[in-house]
């Protein structure tokens, strides 16, 4: 994964998308920025477009809007039954020493995410984060290190790891080499017929 000219095209309209997701839900900023854990001046820079943010904020953000990581990237609606998306139209956002693509900007299953992530070793990784749902990480390449709340892991090409995501959870590169590997979530949008 390299940064490429379709990072900008990824970011062009990030703010104003997490502006009218915000207005859409009825939240004024304060609400936002607390849900999220965030100073209200970084929530403002960021919709106005003056600041990138780092991953794991987007995804706080994405949680505190109960939307998938892959809608603050796009405003299309899903797809067709079947979608592809070619590499070099992919576009790579890279933030603080990772970089993030995102498979499924229109998912054809809601609730569904597919991301490949690097994580430089020279990066301090993702902070501790935690949202809805299920993870899956399966590693492409490098050593990648898990640490959950009770506990830690690091896995190495071919190896995988799921987790509920409402643990908190942080990775990391180990080894001095980026880690690349491929993220997989689910949603549960409704209880299943017969659960409350």
């Amino acid at each position: 994964m390299s940064d490429t000219p379709g990072s900008s095209r990824a970011l062009a309209g990030l703010g104003d998308r997490i502006r009218r997701l915000r207005a859409s839900r009825g939240l004024d900023q304060g609400e936002l920025a607390a849900r999220a854990e965030l100073d209200v001046s970084n929530l403002v820079n960021i919709e106005q477009g003056e600041m990138t943010p780092a991953l794991d904020v987007l995804a706080r953000l994405a949680t505190a809007l109960d939307v998938g990581l892959s809608q603050l990237f796009t405003d299309g609606r899903p797809g067709p039954a079947a979608m592809v998306l070619r590499g070099n139209e992919v576009p790579t956002v890279d933030t603080d020493g990772m970089a993030l693509q995102v498979l499924t900007p229109r998912a054809v299953i809601p609730g569904l995410y597919a991301a490949r992530y690097r994580i430089s070793p020279t990066s301090e990784g993702v902070r501790p984060v935690k949202h809805e749902g299920h993870d899956w990480l399966y590693v492409l390449s490098g050593q990648l290190h898990v640490d959950f709340d009770q506990g830690a892991t690091t896995l190495r090409a071919g190896d995988s790891v799921s987790f509920s995501a409402r643990v908190p959870h942080r990775l990391s590169a180990l080894g001095g080499a980026p880690a690349e590997f491929l993220a997989v979530g689910a949603t549960l949008l409704a209880a299943p017929r017969g659960e409350v």
